[in-house]
């Protein structure tokens, strides 16, 4: 009975860390990375709703082919407001694009208004053995569920009232078996894994509302000109160019730190550091003021943060690096979970005995 309920835990465990890294995965690259939650059953009886699917994302070396599951973005037809597809791949080539199909639908998406599939636009493939894909079903419930409400302001406070919960009830319990269980690290484990949890929440939900806007434009001093794929173009030197950049919108319960940064000086933004009260929005714009001939290909970052650290203080983060601001504001609600164990004499000391052990029978295992 032991075994199997150290292997039930095992596998949740090992379910919750691949969750977390393909949602952190996804929220950087903006990519599905490692999973892929199914938003449809348009691939039934292959998938359902709510199922989780193993992907394998693939570079420009992969192969396309006939028959492939793939998953890919389109912004034109009626799959253009559908986020990440996963539809089956029925005919055509690199070259000219291919024609995809859900196996539950009755026709193509092409002969529902969506133009042929670009091979830039697909980003990964599911991940098969034979010609099975690798299903975990209805793990995705949960991801579902959190899309769902993640406008709602009260999502991050419940999830942290959730944790709360689990971790008194797990400090009630060990109360009761302490003393038969001087060895068990069990309530250790739940207060940094809820920390760890707090952490990863705070981190992708900040990194998903963030953006990182390229600019690429050229300065000459010969005069103006059009640029292929930039909005602002061929500068002249002393000229002064204004662009949108972002709109910086609160709707949740807690009030937001708005900073924007970049490195290039010859870029400056409406805002640089602004405290969002709840269902404020703001529009943003950039300047880029012509000095120096060249051509630039720099970035806007914008990013949006809870107020756990001063406003100044956060912006001053960003301008050393968003990462930096990013890690350093969610680690500060889940830090208190995360050291109690440490600070905890109890805690401690069954900690230092519990790795103790498991050192001495590493060193009984070993041959030398």
């Amino acid at each position: 009975m032991k075994l199997f309920t150290r292997i039930i835990n095992a596998l949740l465990a090992l379910a919750i860390i691949c969750t977390l890294i393909a949602a952190v995965g996804s929220a950087i690259t903006k990519k599905p990375v490692l999973l892929s939650v199914i938003r449809s059953n348009s691939m039934y009886p292959v998938w359902e709703r709510g199922d989780m699917v193993i992907i394998k994302n693939i570079n420009e070396k992969d192969v396309i082919q006939n028959g492939d599951i793939v998953f890919f973005k389109t912004e034109e037809g009626s799959l253009a407001d559908k986020g990440w597809i996963a539809h089956r791949v029925m005919d055509g080539n690199e070259s000219i694009g291919f024609i995809t199909k859900g196996d539950a639908n009755n026709y193509t998406d092409q002969n529902d208004g969506t133009g042929l599939i670009d091979r830039e636009w697909i980003a990964a493939k599911a991940f098969t053995i034979g010609d099975t894909p690798i299903v975990i079903p209805k793990l995705g419930h949960l991801s579902l569920l959190v899309e769902k409400y993640q406008g709602s302001s009260f999502l991050l406070p419940a999830i942290a009232l959730i944790l709360a919960a689990l971790i008194g009830i797990g400090e009630l319990k060990s109360s009761r078996i302490r003393k038969k269980r001087e060895n068990g690290i069990e309530l250790q484990f739940i207060y940094i894994l809820g920390g760890l949890t707090i952490v990863v929440i705070m981190g992708a939900t900040m990194l998903a509302s963030g953006q990182k806007m390229n600019v690429i434009y050229e300065v000459s001093e010969q005069g103006h000109g059009v640029l292929m794929g930039s909005e602002v173009g061929i500068l002249q030197v002393g000229d002064e160019v204004s662009q949108p950049l972002s709109e910086l919108k609160n709707g949740g319960f807690f009030p937001l730190i708005g900073s924007i940064t970049t490195k290039d000086k010859q870029i400056m933004a409406s805002h640089k550091n602004i405290k969002l009260s709840q269902g404020q929005q703001l529009e943003t714009t950039y300047t880029v003021t012509a000095q120096k001939p060249g051509a630039y290909k720099s970035s806007i970052q914008v990013g949006l943060f809870y107020p756990f650290l001063p406003t100044t203080f956060i912006h001053f983060l960003a301008q050393k690096s968003y990462w930096l601001a990013l890690i350093v504001v969610s680690f500060i609600p889940g830090l208190p979970l995360i050291i109690y164990p440490m600070i905890d004499g109890k805690m401690r000391r069954g900690m230092l005995k519990f790795f103790r052990k498991k050192k001495r029978k590493l060193r009984s295992a070993l041959p030398f």
